[in-house]
C-alpha cells in the first residue's frame, strides 16, 4: 500500500515536531507552548479549506451521476465517493472526540474561550496515562488501529493499479531503527499542547487522504464535460499559515470543481508550476509579519471560451521559535536606560502594545520593537507586558516578563594608576595626578562615576598623622605634597570617596590602603 510512503510535506512536519520537541528538552517556555497552539490553529484553518475542496469534488461526482444515469462506471464511482466520505467522517469524528476528551480532562481552554490556549498546555501525564497506561494502552492501540484501518479502507476503494498513486501521510510508522512504539514516540514526555496539535494534524491527514481518493475516483469519469459551472479559485496551504523566517511556505492553488483542462496560474505575475491542475506555489519569507499575495487562474472552458479567476491569500511569517534565556539575569538597573526588545509571533512590531508596571517608564528606541526601560527604584520588581488587538478589536495580553530592579554596582577607587591596596613605590605615588572611580566588568558600557569628594589620610612611620580633604577628581596641591614627601614605611589611605553616577551621588564603600615600600 502507498500509506507507508513519506511525502516531502510530511517530512517537513516531522522535522518541525522534532525541533519543537528538542526545544522542550531545554525549557518548556510559554513561547514554545504558544507556538504549539499556533500550529493547532493553523492546522484547523487548513482543514476548513480541505473540507471545502472535498465537498466540491463530491458535488461534481454527484452531478455527473445525475446527468449520466446510464453510465455504470459513473454510478460505481459515485457510490465509492459516498463511502469514502463516510469512512473519513467517521475517522475525523473519532480523532476529534479524542482531542476534545483530552482537552476537557485538562480543564479545557483558558477563560472558556474555544479559540484560546489550553489551561494545562504543559501537562505531560494526562494523555500519556490515557493512551499508553490505562487498560494496558488500549486507547492508544485503538487510535493506532483506527488510523491504519481508515487509510487502508480509503485506498481499497480504488482499483489496485491506482492505489499506489495515493501518497498518504496517515501512518503510524516509527522512525527507522527506533525501539519505541508509535504511541510512545507520539505521546510520551510530550506536552498536551503538542499532542492536541498532533491530533489536529491527524484530522487533516484523514481529509487529505480522502481528497486524493476522491480526485482519483473523479478522474475515472468517462464523459469529458463541464460538470460544475460555479468555479472558484482555491488556495490550500500545505504546511499551515504560520511560517518561521528561513523556512518555506507552500500552498496548492487550483479551481474548485474545475474542468480537466490544465490551468495557467500566476502569482504576482510569475507563472506557478502546475501538476494535475494544481498549482504548486512556494516562497521563502524574509521578513516578519503577515504576507499577502494574489494572482489569477486562466482556463479554457469546454466551449473554447477563455476565462480568468482571481484569488488572494496570506500567511504569517514568524521569527524562529527557540527561546533561550538566563532567568537569573533578568535584571534592570536604576538610573540607566535598560534596552529591551519585544515581539509576538504572528504580529508586526506596530501591532504590539508594550507597557510596564509602576516604578518604570518605557520609551521607544531606534529600531521597531525595541525600547529603553528606566526604573526609579520605588519597586524591587518591574513587569513588562505585551498585548495585541485581534480582528474584533479586543485587546489580548500575549505575555509578561518580570525584571528585578537593582542598584548599579559600586565602582572601584583608584589613586592614579594604583587600584589595589598594599605596598607601592614612592614613584607611583608621585606620578598620581587624579582620583578615579572605575566601574569594571559591568554589562553596560560607558557608565561613568565622577568623584567629587574624598580624604587622604597620611600616617608617617614616625610622628603624627593627618587627613586632607580633596574635591573633584584632580589631586589638590596639599595632597600632592603629601604624596611627593611620602617615605618608606609611611601609610597612605584613600577613603570616604563620594562620586556622581547615573542615579546621583553615591558613597564608595571601599577604600585604598597603601604602604610605601
Amino acid at each position: 500500500m502507498a500509506g507507508g510512503n513519506i511525502s516531502p510535506r510530511q517530512k517537513m512536519i516531522n522535522m518541525m515536531y522534532l525541533v519543537l520537541t528538542a526545544m522542550l528538552a531545554l525549557n518548556v517556555s510559554a513561547e514554545i507552548l504558544k507556538a504549539f497552539h499556533m500550529v493547532e490553529v493553523s492546522m484547523d484553518k487548513a482543514g476548513v479549506n480541505i473540507d471545502e475542496k472535498n465537498k466540491n469534488t463530491l458535488k461534481a461526482i454527484a452531478t455527473y451521476n445525475q446527468q449520466n444515469p446510464g453510465d455504470a462506471i459513473g454510478t460505481d464511482i459515485y457510490k465509492k465517493s459516498v463511502e469514502a466520505s463516510k469512512i473519513a467522517d467517521d475517522a475525523v469524528k473519532y480523532v476529534t472526540d479524542l482531542k476534545n476528551l483530552l482537552i476537557e480532562q485538562a480543564e479545557g481552554r483558558k477563560d472558556g474561550d474555544a479559540n484560546a490556549e489550553l489551561t494545562k498546555a504543559d501537562n505531560i501525564e494526562l494523555h500519556a496515562n490515557y493512551l499508553i497506561v490505562k487498560d494496558g494502552g488500549a486507547n492508544g492501540e485503538a487510535l493506532k488501529k483506527k488510523i491504519n484501518e481508515t487509510r487502508d479502507k480509503l485506498i481499497a476503494l480504488l482499483p489496485k493499479e491506482k492505489q499506489t498513486l495515493v501518497k498518504s501521510d496517515l501512518t503510524t510508522e516509527t522512525e527507522k531503527g527506533s525501539t519505541q512504539t508509535w504511541q510512545s514516540e507520539m505521546f510520551e514526555h510530550t506536552p498536551l499542547a503538542a499532542v492536541v496539535a498532533l491530533l489536529s494534524k491527524t484530522v487533516n491527514d484523514i481529509k487529505n487522504t480522502e481528497a486524493q481518493v476522491l480526485d482519483i475516483l473523479k478522474a475515472g469519469l468517462t464523459d469529458d464535460v463541464v460538470i460544475v459551472e460555479n468555479f472558484e479559485a482555491k488556495v490550500i496551504p500545505n504546511n499551515g499559515t504560520y511560517i518561521t523566517i528561513g523556512s518555506e511556505y507552500s500552498a496548492d492553488i487550483f479551481l474548485a470543481a474545475s474542468t480537466r483542462q490544465e490551468a495557467d496560474i500566476k502569482v504576482g505575475g510569475s507563472t506557478v508550476k502546475v501538476e494535475n491542475g494544481v498549482g504548486k506555489y512556494t516562497v521563502s519569507p524574509s521578513r516578519e509579519g503577515e504576507i499577502e499575495y494574489s494572482g489569477v487562474i486562466t482556463t479554457k472552458r469546454s466551449n473554447g471560451k477563455v476565462e480568468t479567476y482571481p484569488f488572494k491569500s496570506s500567511f504569517t511569517a514568524l521569527k524562529p521559535l527557540a527561546v533561550i534565556s538566563a532567568t537569573k539575569m533578568n535584571v534592570v538597573y536604576i538610573g540607566l536606560e535598560n534596552p529591551i526588545s519585544v515581539s509576538v509571533p504572528g504580529y508586526s512590531a506596530n501591532q504590539i502594545q508594550v507597557t510596564c508596571s509602576s516604578g518604570g517608564r518605557l520609551k521607544p528606541a531606534g529600531q521597531a520593537g525595541t525600547y529603553n526601560l528606566t526604573v526609579d527604584g520605588s519597586s524591587r520588581e518591574i513587569e513588562v507586558s505585551a498585548s495585541v488587538k485581534d480582528a474584533k478589536g479586543t485587546t489580548k495580553k500575549m505575555g509578561i516578563q518580570k525584571y528585578r530592579v537593582r542598584n548599579i554596582p559600586k565602582p572601584t577607587p583608584m589613586l592614579g594608576s594604583i587600584e589595589q591596596s598594599g605596598p607601592v613605590s614612592a614613584g607611583e605615588l608621585k606620578a598620581a595626578q587624579f582620583v578615579f572611580t572605575v566601574l569594571k566588568d559591568f554589562a553596560f558600557e560607558g557608565v561613568k562615576f565622577t568623584p567629587f569628594e574624598y580624604y587622604i589620610v597620611y600616617q608617617p612611620k614616625k610622628g603624627d598623622g593627618r587627613a586632607e580633604k580633596g574635591s573633584g577628581s584632580a589631586i589638590t596641591p596639599a595632597i600632592k605634597q603629601i604624596l611627593n614627601n611620602a617615605k618608606k614605611g609611611d601609610r597612605i589611605t584613600l577613603a570616604q570617596i563620594k562620586a556622581n553616577g547615573p542615579a546621583g551621588a553615591v558613597m564608595i564603600p571601599t577604600s585604598l590602603s597603601l604602604e610605601v615600600k
